[in-house]
């Protein structure tokens, strides 16, 4: 019985072997594109009314096909291998219940929601202390912040600043987030808990 990551695991190996074939098959295309073309000097027209006309056409028309056939080969390739990096990427991120220490993970994960909770509340506090000081102030102790918080509150000043309290807050709905996806982690620790026991 194979656990869900590894499941996630060889569904990405299976579109990297995928992607390989396509490439393989890519390969031959232009090959055999290449080869029908060797045929013709660079350069050289169709010669209307000759008699290697209708094979020369033939020719420029299994060329073309397979040039567009090895593009497609190409481009569904491309499209397996971001399907496959977008799977492992997921996969390396999530916290799966039936993980051998999902319910660690699962504890670290409320741990780290909950800091970032409190430091956003501590910046909030600090905003309308600075507010309370002084009318004018615009901002709140940004050291309070970790980096990430700092670039999304920047971003949110500069993108859509409408969002953004009067003095500087974060918005209500970034605290409120956090509290729903505590609760939700909170939620499903006890029931991997319960399926444990």
């Amino acid at each position: 019985m194979s656990t869900r990551r590894e499941r996630r695991e060889a569904k990405a190996r299976r579109l990297r072997e995928w992607a390989d074939g396509r490439d393989a098959k890519a390969d031959a295309a232009f090959d055999s594109a290449d080869a029908l073309a060797e045929r013709f000097p660079m350069g050289q027209p169709i010669l209307v009314g000759h008699h290697s006309e209708a094979g020369a056409r033939r020719d420029q028309d299994r060329i073309t096909a397979k040039m567009r056939r090895g593009i497609a080969d190409q481009s569904k390739a491309a499209e397996m291998r971001a399907r496959a990096d977008g799977i492992e990427r997921a996969a390396a991120h999530a916290i799966y219940s039936d993980d051998y220490d999902a319910a660690e993970a699962l504890r670290a994960k409320i741990e780290k929601l909950e800091g970032q909770r409190a430091r956003l509340r501590a910046y909030n506090a600090s905003c309308r202390a600075a507010a309370k000081a002084d009318p004018d102030a615009k901002t709140g102790d940004l050291s309070l912040l970790d980096d990430a918080q700092r670039a999304d509150l920047l971003n949110l000043v500069r993108v859509c600043p409408y969002h953004v309290g009067s003095n500087g807050q974060f918005p209500s709905y970034a605290s409120a987030n956090l509290s729903c996806t505590i609760r939700a982690t909170r939620k499903r620790l006890e029931q991997l808990e319960e399926s444990c026991s």
